[in-house]
């Protein structure tokens, strides 16, 4: 045990590790692809299929923006969270919550997610009421005369649908955590895929060839390795730049380094979610803040959160395709007076780079950005099927093919990226220590005599 592994025996060993990380990753890798391309064309897709509550006709004045987020809260005491509405219903003749099935009546709290305004005139208003599922759904208001256009069903509102099932729901911080734990695992798959396709006896531009007149084993094997290693960086990028929006590393342990480097943002973090009592008691100074960001030069699709807490300000940020526009923007709930006005370089490096991070997920710059996402995401799909295809023409007749363990001493290098990775993502190293766990209690069993007799 002593000896320095061969290089065979490093192969067989990475090859092990590399397919027992592929059992977990890939479905997760399924899901992650298939949900976060929903998202990425989700607003366009909204904008096909339901034109009439998403495109109004301009007109020379506009309803203050108070007057249609009271339209918006009251049309949602005679509409469910859970049904269709249709455009300028508001003549419903049963609004009582068991008759209608509403999340709750606005004096009792319902939690308003977010307020989106645009600036393309042609938009409508949008508010975004929190459902008891966890999801949000949409009513959509013409800025123009103040009249409710309609609104959908939680599972119609494409955004918000794909965006939390691709964060864990309905699993809740649960869901969350088996993210990171997947996402920690596709690292692993990563680093041993590397591993076993790096060349040797061949040069690097050969290696990222497919040898396609070398049989279907070869070139099935070829066709799934080389587009993992071109897309080797983007997946590592799209897994780290994920994790500040996981519930236990984002929330805990981004933070707590954050907080330990003085790298906080200075603009802070709003979740929404005041209830529609509170959002009436601050809506007369929401005007007053959005001309005032507006004429400050913040441009683009405009989101206005307010947290439930008190002295919560109104957090307004942009969505526009290009960093030097980015601004998070605060207004007093009293007087509507900007208290806060930060730009992308206004913040410290590491919530720049989550911004960023962000920013790519989304496929906000722009639709090069929307084609190169998409085309990544496809790319996921194809490794899962290659990958699983490989295996299965080359996994031994009527048996799983799981590659034997191979015991050799670990190098040194790989002992620190193991470390080194159980240090940075506590979750993964739970699994490590439960894999290892697992591993000693079952050698144990099937070594006693009583195992042997089993």
């Amino acid at each position: 045990m002593s000896r320095a592994p061969t290089r065979g025996q490093l192969y067989a060993m990475f090859w092990r590790w590399h397919f027992l990380a592929s059992l977990l990753v890939i479905p997760f890798v399924l899901w992650q692809s298939t949900t976060g391309t929903l998202y990425l064309w989700s607003e366009w897709w909204m904008d096909v299929s339901r034109p009439e509550l998403r495109f109004v006709e301009p007109s020379a004045a506009r309803a203050p923006l108070r007057d249609q987020v009271a339209a918006a809260l009251a049309s949602s005491l005679l509409v469910p969270a859970t049904a269709a509405r249709p455009a300028h219903s508001h003549g419903a003749t049963d609004s009582s919550p068991a008759a209608a099935g509403a999340v709750g009546d606005p004096q009792n709290g319902i939690p308003v997610d977010s307020i989106i305004v645009a600036d393309d005139p042609h938009r409508s208003t949008t508010v975004l009421l929190q459902s008891s599922s966890g999801l949000s759904y949409p009513v959509f208001v013409n800025p123009y005369d103040g009249h409710v256009l309609g609104t959908l069903k939680p599972t119609e509102w494409l955004p918000g649908l794909s965006r939390s099932l691709h964060g864990g729901w309905p699993l809740g911080k649960a869901g969350s955590w088996l993210l990171e734990l997947a996402a920690s695992w596709a690292i692993v798959m990563i680093i041993t895929g590397l591993y076993l396709w790096w060349p040797h006896g061949r040069s690097l531009r050969q290696a990222l060839w497919p040898r396609f007149s070398a049989g279907p084993r070869i070139l099935l094997r070829d066709l799934h390795a080389c587009v993992a290693v071109l897309f080797s960086v983007v997946f590592l990028f799209f897994l780290i730049s994920a994790l500040p929006w996981t519930a236990f590393w984002g929330e805990q342990v981004l933070l707590r380094v954050q907080m330990a480097l003085g790298q906080e943002s200075p603009a802070g973090f709003s979740p929404g979610g005041a209830s529609a009592t509170q959002i009436a008691a601050a809506s007369p100074s929401l005007d007053e803040a959005v001309a005032t960001a507006r004429a400050r030069g913040v441009k683009g699709l405009l989101e206005i959160r307010l947290a439930p807490w008190p002295g919560a300000p109104w957090f307004m940020t942009n969505r526009t395709a290009s960093l030097a526009d980015d601004r998070t923007v605060l207004g007093d709930t009293r007087s509507g007076a900007i208290v806060g006005d930060f730009r992308h370089d206004d913040h410290p490096l590491i919530p720049r780079l989550v911004a960023v991070g962000i920013h790519v997920h989304q496929g906000d710059f722009g639709p090069v950005n929307l084609w190169l996402n998409t085309a990544f995401a496809l790319s996921l799909v194809w490794l899962s099927i290659t990958g699983i295809a490989s295996w299965w023409i080359r996994r031994p007749k009527q048996a799983l093919g799981v590659p034997p363990k191979v015991r050799v001493r670990w190098p040194r290098p790989l002992v620190a990226v193991v470390a080194t990775m159980c240090l940075l993502l506590p979750i993964f190293a739970a699994s490590v220590l439960a894999v290892a766990g697992i591993e000693k209690l079952a050698r144990g069993f099937w070594s006693s005599p009583e195992g042997e007799r089993c």
